[in-house]
């Protein structure tokens, strides 16, 4: 069970990483910014700072806010690997 929760963990975050990437590419001039323009704006707002959005502390929010999602992601995917592992055991196990 450990191999196949470790599988779903990379696939997971990788999957998870991404997502969150393609949003960013594909629709997130449609939304009116993407990731970096987002963070730029928390920051801005929480701080009241006035940093653009290649700034390091931007970018570097960007990464943090990716990794969470890279995370969460190989989380879920190591649980559902582990999910979909124990039904087709049962499936399989024969009386």
């Amino acid at each position: 069970m450990k191999k196949i929760f470790y599988i779903g963990l990379v696939v997971g975050g990788i999957l998870g990483i991404v997502i969150a990437l393609s949003m960013d590419l594909v629709i997130g001039k449609s939304l009116g910014g993407g990731w970096s323009e987002a963070v730029a704006n928390d920051i801005n707002n929480l701080f009241h700072a006035n940093l653009p959005q290649n700034h390091i502390v931007v970018i570097a929010g960007v990464i943090v806010v990716l990794g969470i999602i890279g995370a969460f992601g190989a989380f879920i995917g190591g649980v559902s690997f582990i999910m979909v592992a124990r039904l087709i055991m049962s499936l399989a196990k024969e009386k």
